[in-house]
């Protein structure tokens, strides 16, 4: 694994962060082979809380668009976000819920090194899609004249986005069970 691939860059926050008590008994044999992957399941910890972290940040500039809808009393744009904020809570639920992660996805398996980085390079480009909507979310600067078709074209297209997302969410366990 190199220095600059993203999985052992949360593998080095994961051995940072465990402490030293976890640092020590990591070098007696028996417990170390025990703590091998247990790497992998904390990068994976981190990952799902920097994923579900971006997803929520996308919450308040949605928000922001619906407050200017009220506040330039356009009752016919009123609510045209909605829908993106519940899928957006809905993902970010799924991401934290544990059938998202190793603990769900794993239990009962015994993955390789070789699928807990795969996992991990597929939760890296998640948080690179993340940051992506993060750009597409804070683009729309609506006109207070702006069109109801105007509106609704850009709700569409991030809703599309959004399932593009959950889409590679729900494959995702596609990795691990080598499909």
């Amino acid at each position: 694994m190199t220095s600059n691939n993203p999985i052992s860059q949360y593998v080095s926050r994961f051995k940072a962060e465990k402490g030293k008590i976890l640092s020590f008994l990591s070098a007696f044999p028996f417990y170390g082979e025990v703590l091998k992957n247990h790497q992998y399941y904390e990068a994976d910890r981190i990952a799902r809380n920097e994923l579900a972290k971006k997803l929520d940040s996308l919450k308040e500039p949605i928000r922001r668009i619906e407050e200017n809808f009220v506040r330039e009393r356009r009752m016919d744009l009123i609510g045209s976000t909605e829908v993106l904020l519940s899928v957006l809570e809905r993902l970010k639920n799924e991401i934290i819920g544990a059938s998202y992660g190793l603990n769900g996805l794993g239990t009962g398996f015994k993955a390789t090194e070789s699928e807990l980085e795969a996992l991990a390079e597929w939760d890296y480009s998640l948080i690179h899609h993340a940051e992506e909507l993060s750009t597409k979310v804070r683009s729309p600067d609506f006109p207070p004249e702006v069109s109801v078709d105007t509106v609704r074209n850009w709700v569409s297209s991030f809703r599309s986005e959004l399932d593009e997302f959950d889409a590679a969410l729900k494959s995702r366990k596609d990795v691990f069970l080598k499909r």
